[in-house]
């Protein structure tokens, strides 16, 4: 039954996705909260996942279908925000499925300590084998502005993923994801932490993120935006948040890792302007990542290994996942 003024409003940005959609929707159909509305925006699907949406909308009122020609996930987030009538904000992406408590527990835990954010921890399927992945670090306490920006820099803890996450609705006001620019979430995530003043974490996996080939953050174009997104983060955080600088360099500095470990597994050369960064920033920006207290110390011998010895530490990771290079 249609509600017009449902209590959440679950956004589910939908592309050429047949072969999961289904599970997508059945795991939020049995939702233990069923005060929700689903919102799902058709991106221009030219598979069968506009038709698997139409038979399930048939079936039940809750869904609703925004249609839009191919724009990308950030625009597809935004339209999904514009057409919200929900008092709280979850996201799914829809290759994706959660377990039939997620959204009843981010909120119960959002009711209880009167929270502006929920967030819940996940579980990785990988082919249809489950791995967890464990970030204990922040859990189970109500966290300040400026210690939940600490936890999403960490590398222990929650990420910049909008998925996982039960957020007050108003906290979008103000903000949109950049059309055209993939890590839409990570230009966003951090935006919306300094919004919200009560934020709880809970690492119990209820969101399950399936790894594919043909996903956007698995393909064979390399994806640079994380470096884009973390210098506005440090910019941002330089002149609004001065005492957290270290945090967003450390971001700064693992998102140039993982751009050039992104190039190096697919033997591609990097364009000269993500060079002259990944060759220059690591070595100044490696202070801030070994006294940051948050970073384990594994990720800090990464660091050390990433600036220092560079061509052992590529072997190393070509090794590790299987490509020799």
């Amino acid at each position: 039954m249609m509600c017009n003024h449902p209590l959440i409003s679950v956004l589910l940005p939908v592309y050429n996705v047949e072969g999961y959609l289904a599970q997508c929707l059945d795991s939020l159909l049995v939702q233990s909260e069923d005060d929700f509305e689903i919102v799902a925006i058709n991106d221009g699907s030219t598979d069968g996942s506009r038709g698997i949406l139409a038979d399930y909308a048939s079936m039940d009122g809750r869904i609703r279908i925004i249609d839009q020609q191919n724009q990308g996930l950030a625009a597809a987030r935004n339209t999904g925000v514009d057409h919200a009538r929900g008092d709280y904000i979850a996201f799914v992406d829809s290759d994706d499925y959660v377990s039939p408590d997620y959204l009843s527990t981010m909120l119960s835990s959002l009711r209880d300590y009167d929270l502006d954010l929920s967030i819940c921890g996940r579980q990785i399927d990988d082919g249809g084998v489950l791995r967890p992945y464990v970030r204990p670090k922040f859990s189970n306490r109500v966290l300040t502005v400026k210690e939940s920006l600490r936890a999403l820099n960490s590398y222990q803890s929650f990420d910049m993923s909008m998925c996982g996450k039960l957020f007050k609705a108003e906290l979008f006001s103000g903000i949109r994801f950049p059309v055209s620019k993939n890590s839409e979430d990570q230009f966003v995530c951090y935006r919306i932490l300094m919004k919200a003043k009560r934020t709880y974490y809970q690492d119990t996996p209820l969101y399950t993120y399936r790894h594919r080939a043909g996903s956007i953050s698995r393909g064979s174009t390399v994806n640079t935006f994380p470096i884009e997104a973390s210098h506005e983060q440090l910019d941002t955080f330089s002149r609004e948040l001065p005492e957290l600088v270290y945090a967003a360099e450390t971001s700064c500095f693992f998102s140039q890792v993982s751009v050039f470990n992104a190039f190096a597994l697919r033997s591609r050369s990097m364009p000269p302007n993500v060079v002259s960064c990944v060759e220059s920033e690591p070595r100044t920006l490696l202070p801030s990542v070994l006294s940051n207290p948050d970073i384990p110390i594994k990720k800090k011998m990464q660091a050390i290994a990433f600036v220092f010895l560079r061509p052992i530490y590529k072997r190393l990771y070509l090794n590790q996942r299987g490509n020799h290079a």
